[in-house]
């Protein structure tokens, strides 16, 4: 009897051992350097790149052409180079989904071993995103290009005049200088 209470004792400290490292690993991607005071907020998963490419053959012209504004003004700071990949693992997608609030979101892919961000696809929710300004989508595509070399959305008020102010009610077209001081530290090598 007193074995199994052991072997059951045993078995349970090495679950919740797993069970420790596996949220230690996923809050560990999930650290950020900068601040909201910062103006920038930059995920440990950062691509660390300076050059990037996205597959957005799949969508729309209308897509298409907010992708091109969102990649020009990255690469106008001369901190990214982006570009277009039909053999980019990155994908664009625009999809049909009433059931969110969310307009678009990047999507990273994290190597959970390394830490490193293996790829980033960007999704529009078309419910939203048919029914915008071109302009304001093509903010939302800065905003999103951003995410993808890990940059975080910023929520204080002071953070509206950012592209990554996340809160919804700003849609600045052009990355900052906060916004560009975040990119630079995404992309160190």
């Amino acid at each position: 009897m007193q074995k199994m209470i052991k072997r059951i004792v045993s078995g349970f400290l090495a679950l919740c051992l797993v069970a420790l490292l596996s949220a230690t690993t996923v809050s560990a991607t999930m650290v950020a350097y900068g601040s909201e005071k910062a103006g920038y907020l930059v995920a440990t998963y950062q691509l660390r790149k300076k050059s990037n490419t996205f597959d957005d053959s799949k969508v729309n012209k209308k897509y298409r052409s907010y992708m091109t504004y969102g990649m020009k003004v990255w690469n106008e700071t001369g901190v990214v180079k982006l570009k277009r990949s039909k053999s980019s693992v990155n994908k664009v997608r625009a999809y049909n989904l009433k059931d969110t609030s969310v307009a678009a979101h990047a999507v990273p892919r994290v190597d959970f071993v390394t830490g490193k961000l293996i790829r980033c696809d960007i999704e529009f929710n078309s419910v939203y995103t048919d029914n915008y300004r071109a302009s304001l989508n093509k903010a939302i595509a800065a905003h999103e290009i951003g995410h993808t070399f890990g940059l975080l959305d910023l929520y204080e008020k002071r953070n509206k005049p950012q592209v990554m102010y996340g809160g919804g009610d700003s849609y600045p077209a052009k990355p900052t200088a906060k916004d560009i001081k975040g990119a630079k530290y995404a992309t160190r090598k």
